[in-house]
């Protein structure tokens, strides 16, 4: 991911409840762009992946063997039929990068779209988190994904 790339995710906008997905700022990215991968089509920024503690939500421990994985799509691309393509794309060179690791994804509880998507790539649920963000409690359910 290059600077630019954090620039334009940032200023990436989600609607209703997706909201919570919004950046403040592309800080978050620049701090630790070795964390961060660009998605492109093409030439176009379609979204980004991130990985370890970068995708660790907080509450949750590091557990050895096991990579965290976070994932974010264009807004304007979400809801028409490409996640599945999307989360592959990101899946497969993940685990190509991590060959052996057991993949686990945190998704908000409200979020049935992207839950039911994660347990299509092959994730099933390993139990619920409940960690203090912005001063709220945010219920998450974990998902994992066993090596191949």
């Amino acid at each position: 991911m290059t600077a630019g790339d954090a620039q334009v995710i940032a200023t990436w906008r989600y609607d209703g409840d997706w909201s919570v997905y919004n950046l403040d700022s592309a800080q978050t990215l620049l701090d630790d762009l070795s964390c961060y991968q660009a998605v492109l089509a093409g030439e176009g920024l379609v979204g980004f992946c991130c990985s370890g503690i970068a995708a660790r939500v907080p509450g949750i421990a590091d557990e050895p063997g096991t990579l965290d994985v976070g994932m974010g799509m264009d807004p304007t691309l979400v809801g028409q039929g490409h996640g599945a393509a999307f989360g592959s794309t990101v899946l497969d060179h993940l685990t190509a990068q991590h060959p052996n690791q057991t993949i686990r994804v945190v998704v908000q509880d409200w979020n049935t779209r992207s839950l039911q998507l994660a347990r299509r790539l092959g994730f099933s649920d390993a139990g619920a988190l409940v960690a203090l963000q912005r001063d709220q409690h945010v219920t998450y359910r974990v998902l994992t994904r066993l090596p191949a």
